[in-house]
């Protein structure tokens, strides 16, 4: 008796435990920042009462494989053109911008030159700037010769740099000594078929973006036309539609304290995201938080209701005066028969009357009536039966004169 005591007790704490694990929403999040600060902001959100764990992984690749595999809840992932399934969008978080940089004073005339022109790190393999360098080494129709996209900046120095990412920190520019910051194009070319805008146009999941002016004074004292790709924070679309709607709800009252901590997280209000190409679909969840200040059927169509109410209004009101109309119309006739029994109740009283004529148009009279209830359908009502009733009565007199 103890023992099963005892082993109930031991299922409801693991039942509990259990729990109490599933209740907590494990965040995918990459090594590049900011996506570990982004990741720890996020991470104190209790979207549904619901807590997150952050996991790390090397890679927007490795996330996304984890989510499929639903090791993962929730993830930070760059934008791109492919389209994984089972996964959906939550929100748009921040940009990362493409930073290139070459070696030298002299630019080179456009980016097949600087490519083909030595070592090129472009991120690990799989991020977005090493999948778009090697897909312009591809446009290009180059041959890499030398040492081509480099698989890491440490093991050889490169010749330049086309990585995306944030602001780079004063750590990062003291090591870019000798390099200079590279523009697509003329930041004045921008919205006039610039470099940028064609790129962006092969590959819709990158935007065109101007770095300002001495942003870097070490690096360029001028504006450079760049791109940029957003990252966005992604979910299992097997997540209830509840937790994903609190989740986009409490991530909207943290968007100034992303802000804070990434200020290129701001220049997301600069472009219309909701009109932006996407290539994963929205959450039904966060679908529901986007549309949550859209009127709804009875504000959406107020108009129509109030006319077809009008309308009706108007219908009823018309058919219950055709209705009364056509009553009158029969009591009137009826009324008529009411006049003939008086012309024949005075001819009865007169001396000299003749019952058996009398009696004859009563008669008739009647046979009428009958035939108005049947053809045009009059009701049965109490002017009917003293219809019939006083002339029954006038019929006996003139049939039984005293």
């Amino acid at each position: 008796m103890i023992s099963r005591v005892l082993a109930s007790a031991l299922c409801g704490v693991l039942v509990l435990c259990s729990q109490s694990l599933q209740a907590a929403l494990l965040l995918g999040i990459h090594a590049e920042e900011p996506a570990p600060s982004i990741g720890s902001l996020i991470a104190g959100l209790t979207p549904d009462e619901e807590t997150i764990e952050l996991r790390s992984y090397p890679s927007s690749e490795e996330i996304i494989k984890a989510l499929k595999a639903g090791e993962l809840d929730l993830g930070i992932i760059e934008d791109s053109e492919r389209q994984p399934t089972g996964i959906a969008l939550v929100a748009d978080l921040y940009p990362s911008v493409l930073h290139v940089l070459y070696r030298g004073d002299q630019p080179p005339s456009d980016l097949g030159e600087m490519l083909a022109g030595g070592s090129t790190w472009a991120g690990a393999p799989g991020s977005p700037g090493y999948r778009l360098a090697s897909k312009l080494v591809s446009d290009f129709g180059l041959t890499m010769g030398g040492a081509g996209l480099l698989a890491d900046p440490w093991s050889s120095e490169p010749d330049s740099y086309f990585i995306f990412g944030g602001i780079l920190q004063p750590d990062a520019l003291s090591r870019m000594e000798g390099f200079r910051l590279y523009s697509l194009d003329s930041p004045q070319q921008l919205m006039h078929g610039s470099v940028a805008e064609g790129i962006a146009l092969r590959h819709p999941f990158l935007r065109p973006f101007v770095l300002p002016a001495q942003l870097y004074p070490s690096l360029s004292r001028e504006p450079a036309l760049t791109l940029s790709v957003t990252n966005l924070l992604v979910a299992r679309e097997a997540l209830p539609a509840d937790t994903i709607y609190q989740l986009a709800m409490a991530l909207e009252s943290l968007r100034p304290q992303i802000a804070a901590a990434y200020p290129l997280a701001g220049v997301q209000g600069l472009i219309n995201l909701e009109l932006a190409a996407q290539a994963l679909p929205l959450h039904v969840g966060a679908q529901r938080y986007r549309d949550r200040d859209l009127p709804g059927f009875l504000e959406r169509y107020a108009e129509v209701l109030a006319l077809g109410t009008t309308v009706m209004l108007a219908t009823g009101t018309v058919l219950a005066t055709v209705r009364r109309q056509r009553r009158q119309s029969r009591k009137d006739r009826l009324d008529t028969f009411y006049q003939r029994l008086l012309s024949l109740r005075e001819e009865l009283a007169q001396p000299g009357g003749n019952p058996a004529d009398i009696a004859a148009r009563l008669r008739d009279a009647q046979t009428e009536v009958m035939a108005l209830v049947i053809d045009e359908r009059i009701d049965a009502d109490g002017s009917l039966m003293a219809f019939l009733t006083l002339s029954n009565r006038l019929l006996d007199e003139a049939e039984n004169p005293t």
